[in-house]
């Protein structure tokens, strides 16, 4: 009995968590063909359902081959092999360069044997609220970016915890036990940037850049987390909201988040003749291909998004409820 995952307040009808249940069970080895499973009578019993609930789950199971019911006995496991192919709806912010390298390694991972469909919200909470609306109960796997700077625990609280994970961001008030592998923004940005403090001190001023951009998520942690660096290591630095409009100096160190951003920057330090990691810095977020060989290599502060797609992959694998903050650290490179 301690394999079903019953919630009454799930949108997945009840007798859908049964079936899922029973189908989970023998995925991870814990049913085997042959092994009786529970009778209805103690399924209802336990969590306080109806007969006719527990008897439409194992109908359906027996219609596909998985239980066979033996008069007088109850109902077996028939066949293991006929179980449902994992079918996962993941939802992305934007598809970039660092969003390949996630999904590839969580595809790699997975495996042949799961169907993956991938959906973005483009920071549009609307769509983002509709989109998970319109798919519920059509999936048995849910994998979601967050990217939004307040919260949107209300939607994400009708996916049932045992299909959910959140990657990539926290959402604090998202309460029960479900599975993420996040980044700890704050915490991120101030040792990475802790790290490199000698390669940074020499520069005269250090710039945060955090404009405006309807394609580019920027953590209120990450801005959070730069400001605390700053003041404890004295340094003379702010956040300006848009870099556009700042004028660029030589000596001043800058950290960009969109890709738009870096060739800004390089434009500009091309057109006064400056060089890279002497006469004016740059860090980037997000490392990628593009970045370890453009100007020679363009330092980073950056998640590992690969080893993220690959727990979040083990994750669902393995049917664990945990909290994994993914790997971050500085990559140095010319531009620093």
């Amino acid at each position: 009995m301690g394999f079903f995952e019953i919630n009454t307040k799930w949108i997945t009808p009840i007798y859908e968590q049964i079936k899922d249940s029973i189908i989970k069970a023998i995925d991870q080895g814990i049913l085997r063909k042959g092994d009786k499973v529970p009778s209805i009578h103690s399924i209802c019993r336990e969590f306080g359902i109806s007969p006719g609930t527990v008897l439409k789950a194992y109908d359906d199971l027996c219609r596909i081959g998985i239980l066979i019911s033996r008069k007088g006995k109850g109902y077996y496991i028939g066949n293991t092999r006929l179980v449902k192919k994992l079918n996962i709806f993941v939802l992305f912010d934007r598809i970039n360069s660092y969003k390949e390298i996630l999904y590839e390694s969580f595809t790699h991972y997975i495996g042949n044997s799961a169907s993956v469909q991938v959906f973005f919200h483009y920071y549009d909470e609307a769509r983002f609220n509709s989109l998970i609306r319109e798919n519920l109960g059509k999936f048995n796997y849910y994998v979601i970016m967050p990217h939004f700077n307040h919260d949107v625990s209300e939607v994400l609280m009708k996916i049932p915890e045992n299909k959910l994970l959140i990657i990539d961001k926290e959402v604090p008030r998202l309460k029960g036990k479900y599975a993420c592998v996040c980044q700890n923004f704050k915490e991120d940005i101030y040792s990475a940037l802790k790290s490199g403090i000698e390669l940074i001190r020499p520069y005269q001023q250090i710039i945060f850049a955090k404009s405006p951009n309807k394609f580019q998520f920027i953590p209120d942690g990450s801005v959070k987390g730069f400001e605390q660096f700053i003041r404890e290591f004295r340094l003379n630095g702010k956040v300006i909201p848009d870099i556009h409009n700042h004028e660029i100096k030589a000596g001043e160190l800058y950290i960009v988040f969109p890709d738009n951003e870096l060739i800004f920057l390089i434009k500009r330090a091309k057109e006064n003749n400056w060089k890279l990691g002497s006469d004016i810095g740059i860090i980037a977020f997000d490392d990628s291909p593009m970045k370890e060989v453009l100007e020679g290599g363009i330092s980073v502060v950056s998640t590992d998004f690969e080893a993220m797609g690959k727990t979040a992959a083990e994750l669902i694998l393995s049917g664990k409820k945990e909290k994994y903050y993914n790997p971050f650290l500085l990559i140095r490179r010319k531009s620093l």
